[in-house]
């Protein structure tokens, strides 16, 4: 099995394809296979390289304090690690933090960066949602209950009814359960340090005018879970930007509209080549 030794820890990725390089980053959480539904297509035309996080299926599952930052050293020590100058850099919630992390840190290593349903910063909603997840892993830990609370919010209630959702809804669960509940509380933990901008602590947000790499920001018009006002708030911070707004999909368009994503995502990648 494929895995590479990058910043200290050990983390697991499966490329796919031929060309130019994809990085793949998925949500929080979540593994490799977050992005199963376009790679078919991502793959045809491009070398994908789907990763599992630090603290994520099977790579090194260490206690420690995460951070956005953290995440996006890992990041950028994989990338480096298997050889490339400078990649395509894909991630979607958690996972466009870590990658606008990267753009910021590491511009040199990012050819262009794509952020779906992603977030710099979080308002009193997300921050709520978040926070409320701790206290639930400490009363009844990472189990069937946390997960569908998870599923309610990540996908449509519309896509929840379809017999695909629930088929979705369930690997969702099942890989949910599969994350340690000290570790992810962890994990949101560093979400949580984002911070609000009534706060005067978004930090990620005052940094995003910094990114130079083409960026694409999209998101799903309906995402009752990360809104897309927080998607406009990292295309307004880099000016060069373009904003996409998927119809009708929650909060994870590859999972519930992976077919027209997957093609924006494609355009916008043979675009900036």
């Amino acid at each position: 099995m494929p895995y590479a030794e990058a910043n200290g820890t050990r983390l697991y990725y499966e490329q796919v394809g031929s060309g130019p390089p994809v990085l793949l980053i998925p949500g929080l959480g979540l593994d490799h296979t977050y992005y199963s539904l376009g790679l078919p297509a991502l793959s045809a035309e491009f070398t994908t390289i789907s990763i599992d996080p630090r603290g994520v299926g099977r790579s090194n599952h260490e206690r420690r304090r995460y951070s956005i930052e953290l995440w996006a050293d890992d990041v950028a020590a994989l990338i480096t690690t298997l050889g490339h100058d400078n990649v395509h850099l894909l991630g979607t919630s958690l996972g466009g933090s870590i990658a606008l992390s990267v753009a910021v840190r590491y511009p040199r290593l990012v050819r262009t960066l794509t952020v779906v349903g992603a977030f710099s910063e979080l308002n009193y909603t997300v921050e709520l949602n978040y926070s409320l997840r701790k206290r639930l892993i400490n009363l009844i830990g990472m189990n069937e209950e946390m997960a569908d609370f998870i599923s309610l919010w990540i996908m449509s209630p519309a896509f929840l009814e379809s017999d695909q959702g629930q088929r979705v809804a369930t690997n969702i669960r099942d890989n949910v359960k599969h994350n340690d509940p000290e570790l992810y509380s962890s994990f949101l933990d560093a979400i949580l340090e984002l911070g609000r901008p009534d706060d005067h602590d978004a930090w990620l947000t005052a940094s995003l005018a910094t990114i130079a790499a083409p960026t694409l920001v999209a998101c799903a018009d309906n995402d009752h879970f990360i809104p897309a006002k927080l998607s406009q708030i990292i295309h307004q911070r880099i000016p060069h930007s373009k904003f996409v707004e998927i119809p009708a999909g929650g909060h994870i368009p590859f999972i519930e509209a992976p077919d027209t994503i997957t093609k924006i995502v494609i355009e916008f990648l043979t675009e900036n080549e």
